[in-house]
């Protein structure tokens, strides 16, 4: 079918925004994104100062070193009201698993993020897949990862793989989305249907790779995230900086890793 006409029966029907968590008869196959990246030792003759900046063995000592430094007291996050999507998941009798707990030292919050969703947003965002039960976000509006970035996500996932002692290695994969998904006129392109979009993508992501943890890098894209919905599907969602801010100020690694440290990976 038209992409454009198949919009405007979605419209006529009083659908502003689906996205499918499951695959849909007679759809055709999703592209499939790998993360070009390279841990420990596959970089060329000529990049050698730089991996040393990225070792996997350096990373997690340096993450483990800064997380004894940096030991905050422990706090709580207040239950929030289920949004929507929680909301019609219970009246169509879907049980939700328990709410996670909140990890001490984590805040209710990304610092300097604001709640509040713009009237017509756009952006880009990539959620980079482990394999080890951990899912990253990551905003790339305005440029995609560096290859520094890149490797600084897949260093974290290997400490957390070696911290947690899990016998699977980390398989590394990306899936893309944007917002909005395509400027058709008429369609509804505002804050909330961006929210409940992307929303959606997070869940169908964590479902398929079988994730209970999420870290969000940076705070753009905090008020499109519900986290009272995640926690429903017994998901922790973990707050960091940005991934440059990282790479120019290792003590803000400190947070991220302590919280790593205690959630609960079983694969």
């Amino acid at each position: 079918m038209n992409e454009a006409l198949r919009l405007d029966y979605l419209q006529a029907m009083g659908v502003d925004t689906y996205v499918p968590r499951f695959v849909l008869d007679g759809a055709a196959p999703s592209p499939i994104f790998e993360l070009d990246i390279a841990v420990e030792d596959e970089f060329a003759d000529g990049e050698t100062a730089e991996v040393a900046s990225f070792d996997v063995d350096t990373e997690y000592q340096q993450m483990a070193e800064a997380q004894e430094r940096n030991t905050p007291a422990p706090t709580g996050e207040p239950q929030r009201a289920g949004s929507r999507i929680a909301s019609a998941l219970q009246e169509l009798g879907f049980e939700s698993a328990a709410p996670t707990p909140a990890l001490a030292g984590q805040a209710s919050s990304a610092p300097g993020a604001t709640t509040d969703v713009a009237v017509s947003p756009e952006f880009n965002v990539e959620l980079v897949a482990t394999g080890i039960g951990l899912l990253m976000i990551v905003e790339t509006t305005t440029a995609p990862p560096s290859p520094a970035e890149k490797r600084l996500l897949a260093n974290i996932a290997v400490a957390v793989s070696r911290h947690h002692k899990l016998v699977k290695a980390p398989e590394f994969a990306t899936s893309r989305f944007q917002w909005p998904v395509l400027k058709t006129p008429g369609l509804t392109m505002g804050g909330d249907a961006a929210k409940e979009a992307l929303q959606a993508n997070i869940m169908a992501q964590a479902e398929r790779q079988q994730a209970h943890c999420v870290i969000l890098f940076g705070s753009a894209l905090q008020p499109y995230i519900d986290v009272a919905t995640l926690q429903s599907a017994g998901i922790q969602l973990l707050y960091a900086a940005e991934p440059a801010a990282m790479l120019a100020d290792g003590s803000l690694k400190a947070p991220l890793w302590q919280n790593l440290r205690k959630v609960v990976f079983s694969l």
